[in-house]
């Protein structure tokens, strides 16, 4: 893909960090408020997707947290804190593709999850 809203950078990021779209609009909504915390109820109920449930939700937090991009507290919010200004970068960069070209990066992002799973099933091909 030679699209320059795209560089590799930001593609090898979506393919490390961000699993699917619910995903991203999760991250995005954070990042967004990078003042706030959110629980779990509200980010929910602030999602333009309704279709995230809460398992769903949990799972890619959890995610999100253990790559350094969001931070969980003892009262169970979540809070947009980057472990690094790169990831920052990344996120950023993030958010003014889905700004403009919604469809193109959900695109990407399943692209790039299909390109995995293609990967992985390769492994073990038998050459013949």
């Amino acid at each position: 893909m030679s699209d320059p809203d795209f560089p590799e950078a930001l593609r090898s990021f979506i393919r490390d960090n961000i699993p699917d779209v619910d995903a991203a609009e999760l991250l995005l909504l954070l990042a967004r408020n990078p003042e706030r915390r959110f629980d779990l109820h509200t980010l929910l109920s602030e999602l333009s997707s309704t279709a995230v449930t809460a398992p769903i939700a949990r799972k890619h937090l959890a995610l999100l947290q253990e790559r350094g991009l969001v931070v969980s507290t003892q009262a169970s919010t979540y809070q947009y804190i980057p472990s690094s200004p790169q990831i920052d970068q990344a996120v950023q960069a993030l958010t003014r593709v889905y700004d403009e070209r919604p469809v193109s990066m959900v695109r990407v992002i399943y692209a790039l999850r299909d390109e995995k799973i293609r990967s992985f099933a390769d492994a073990f091909r038998i050459k013949r």
